[in-house]
């Protein structure tokens, strides 16, 4: 094993490394079966082919979805947020886990999500009521991210598993009784502002009047915790992931 690697590997606990190898297995699982031609098993290659099986099975789901994402940066052009509200509203939960540094590259999960937990986690996987998954594969030659749909029995099972193995290893994205630092009117909002609408085109798109496209404004940037409208928007695309990061981080 590389030196750094081994390093890294040496602060980790017993129940930590055991998440890493069970997190390779499931990945091992799925990666044969789609080379056996499993039909079980659908290959996805890049974000379209993904983000497009997402707005199939999204709206199918009855009970909730599980998601497993180490790397979690916010998209304001993500339909995966639309989805999601709208599941919530159908009484479906979607539970998120993530791993700590996830509030620098994406300041606004818990006002997204805010029954997010933080903790160790290596698969980007989502299980869908129990029956349905998606797991992250390795990229292709060409550098895409690939995934994989899938209902074989032994990942699902194995991703319930890794869940309920994980779960006592985390924290909650917010504290007992603290509310989202921001409502689904301002998430709205900060979602127009991050693509660089002003506030006469975002009260227009939202039916808003600019005076509250105004406050909203202002209540986003204290939620952020940033001066200024342009620091929102570098703080929402994740600046911190290259060693910047703003106020509070």
């Amino acid at each position: 094993m590389d030196t750094a690697v081994d390093a890294a590997l040496d602060g980790e606990s017993a129940d930590v490394r055991q998440l890493r190898a069970d997190s390779d297995d499931i990945v091992d699982v799925v990666v044969r079966a789609a080379r056996a031609g499993d039909d079980r098993v659908r290959r996805l290659v890049g974000l379209r082919e993904l983000v497009g099986v997402l707005r199939q099975i999204e709206p199918t789901a009855t009970s909730g979805s599980r998601v497993i994402q180490p790397a979690y940066a916010y998209d304001p052009e993500d339909p995966g947020v639309r989805l999601t509200r709208e599941a919530r509203h159908r009484g479906v939960v979607t539970r998120i886990i993530t791993r700590p540094a996830t509030v620098r590259t994406h300041p606004l999960l818990s006002s997204i999500f805010p029954e997010t937990l933080l903790g160790p986690c290596f698969l980007r996987s989502m299980v869908v009521d129990g029956r349905t998954a998606l797991v992250g594969g390795p990229d292709d030659l060409e550098g895409n991210r690939t995934s994989f749909l899938t209902t074989l029995p032994e990942v699902v099972e194995g991703l319930g598993d890794l869940w309920s193995a994980t779960v006592p290893l985390c924290r909650p994205i917010l504290e007992p009784g603290q509310r989202p630092p921001l409502t689904e009117r301002q998430l709205d909002v900060a979602r127009l502002l991050c693509v660089g609408e002003k506030d006469k085109a975002i009260a227009r798109l939202l039916r808003l009047s600019p005076r509250t496209v105004e406050r909203e404004v202002s209540a986003i940037l204290v939620g952020l915790g940033v001066g200024s409208r342009t620091e929102a928007v570098l703080a929402m695309r994740g600046r911190g992931v290259n060693g910047g990061g703003h106020a509070g981080a």
